[in-house]
């Protein structure tokens, strides 16, 4: 039987963190994945309410100024 460690050159404590990390990334996506639809939802809306950059947004002058 081939030792896998051997063949992947990683030490056990290296094949473990690999192990943490996919862990850590599966917990992250099971979080996120529920929220990200609503984030998109938010950034459309945000995208059709955002005012024009091409036009700018009259300026306040006091009675006074003129």
């Amino acid at each position: 039987m081939v030792d896998r460690r051997a063949t992947l050159g990683m030490s056990f404590s290296e094949l473990v963190m690999v192990r943490i990390g996919h862990g850590v990334a599966a917990l992250c996506l099971l979080f996120l994945l529920p929220i990200l639809p609503f984030v998109a939802a938010a950034a459309a809306v945000s995208a059709l309410v955002r005012p024009d950059g091409d036009r700018p947004e009259p300026s306040y002058r006091p009675d006074w100024a003129e």
